[in-house]
C-alpha cells in the first residue's frame, strides 16, 4: 500500500512538473522527451515518468512519432482557433457563475492577487507576470463554484500556446489594462459585462498568434 501510494505522488509529482513545462514553454512544441533525460532532471525512476508521459498524452499536450518517440504536441492553426473559442465560452460562464457568487473575503483576495499582477508587469517580472496572470484567472474561476467547469477551462490551458502571447509586443501592458477593466466591472458586480470583458480579453490575447 505504501510503495502504490509513493508511486502515485513521484507520478503527480512529474506530471505536475512536465504540464507546467509544456504550459509555460519550457518544453516547446515539437521537443522530443527523452526518459533518460527526464529521469536525471526530475530525479526520479523511470517508472512514475513513464507514467506521466502515459497520462499527458491522454490529454494530448504529448505525442508519439514514428523514430523520434514522445514528443511534445504541436497544435494546428484550426485546433489553436477551437481552443481559443472554448475558452471564451467556458471562462465567460466561469466568471458569470463566480461574479454572482463572490464574497467581500473572496473579492478582497483577488484585489489582492490582481495587484500583485499589476506590480509585476510594471517591473517587467516575466516568472511573476505568467505566476500573477494564472493566480488571479483561476482564483476567479474557482469561485464559480465548479469544479467541473474549472477542470475543463484547465485543460484548455495546458495545450494553449501561452508562450507565443506573452512575447507579443505591448501583450503584458494591453492584459494589465484588460484585467483591470474586468475587475471594474466586478466590483461594480456587473455580472454580463465582466464576462464579456473576460472573452474579449481572451480574444485579443489571441489575435496575433
Amino acid at each position: 500500500m505504501a510503495e502504490t501510494a509513493t508511486h502515485r505522488t513521484k507520478t503527480e509529482l512529474a506530471l505536475q512538473i512536465l504540464r507546467d513545462r509544456i504550459r509555460t514553454g519550457a518544453l516547446e512544441p515539437g521537443r522530443r522527451l527523452r526518459l533518460n533525460v527526464l529521469t536525471t532532471e526530475l530525479g526520479m525512476s523511470p517508472t512514475p515518468i513513464r507514467e506521466a508521459l502515459r497520462l499527458l498524452q491522454a490529454d494530448g499536450l504529448v505525442t508519439y512519432r514514428p523514430h523520434q518517440g514522445i514528443v511534445v504536441a504541436e497544435l494546428s492553426e484550426p485546433q489553436t482557433a477551437e481552443v481559443i473559442r472554448l475558452r471564451c465560452l467556458l471562462e465567460g460562464s466561469a466568471v458569470e457563475l463566480a461574479v454572482a457568487a463572490l464574497t467581500p473575503a473572496r473579492l478582497r483576495e483577488l484585489e489582492r492577487v490582481h495587484q500583485r499582477f499589476l506590480g509585476a508587469v510594471a517591473d517587467d517580472r516575466g516568472r511573476e507576470i505568467v505566476a500573477g496572470n494564472e493566480a488571479w484567472h483561476y482564483l476567479l474561476y474557482d469561485a464559480a463554484g465548479s469544479p467541473l467547469l474549472t477542470e475543463f477551462i484547465r485543460r484548455l490551458w495546458d495545450v494553449y500556446p501561452w508562450r507565443t502571447m506573452w512575447v507579443l509586443p505591448g501583450r503584458t501592458a494591453q492584459s494589465a489594462a484588460e484585467h483591470e477593466g474586468i475587475m471594474e466591472a466586478i466590483r461594480a458586480r456587473e455580472v454580463a459585462s465582466a464576462a464579456e470583458r473576460m472573452r474579449r480579453h481572451i480574444a485579443l490575447g489571441s489575435t496575433a498568434l
